[in-house]
């Protein structure tokens, strides 16, 4: 807690704690609200242990949210479209620029240097890709960041 509260003691700070959790009687509730309107330490007490409670809420959602988002990442008719997704978007990637190399290199219109430097960069984009491709399949088994949540 960022305020001094060296003034409260452990039992005024557990009524704070269960009047925020609604776990006093009336008559105990009624005594701590008067407190907390009438003091300015419990005022800021109980406004921080207020801060508290929500972000520790929010942070309990956000946790509920990725496990649920990761439900939806894990299930199988979501995963088997991902990756036939994937695939097609890749094999028609590697088609069309063959197809655009045949026809560079078809045409008696562009120079040889041309071609040359277009196969060049072609080709390099195409070992490229295999190379991080086959790296990513071969350390999948073993990355130990798998299970790291962001």
């Amino acid at each position: 807690m960022s305020e001094n509260f060296s003034n409260i003691n452990d039992d005024q700070l557990e009524k704070i704690s269960g009047y925020l959790d609604g776990e006093l009687t009336q008559q105990e509730a009624q005594k701590v609200a008067l407190l907390i309107e009438t003091d300015v330490t419990y005022k800021k007490l109980y406004e921080e242990l207020m801060t508290m409670r929500h972000e520790v809420q929010s942070l309990s959602l956000q946790e509920q949210e990725l496990i649920h988002l990761d439900r939806l990442f894990k299930e199988p008719v979501a995963k088997t479209s991902r990756i036939l997704g994937l695939t097609l978007i890749g094999l028609s990637g590697v088609v069309l620029v063959l197809i655009t190399f045949y026809k560079i290199f078809l045409n008696p219109e562009i120079g040889l240097l041309e071609k040359v430097l277009v196969g060049a960069i072609g080709g390099g984009g195409l070992l490229l890709l295999f190379s991080v491709l086959r790296q990513r399949i071969m350390s999948a088994k073993n990355d130990k960041y798998k299970r790291v949540k962001i």
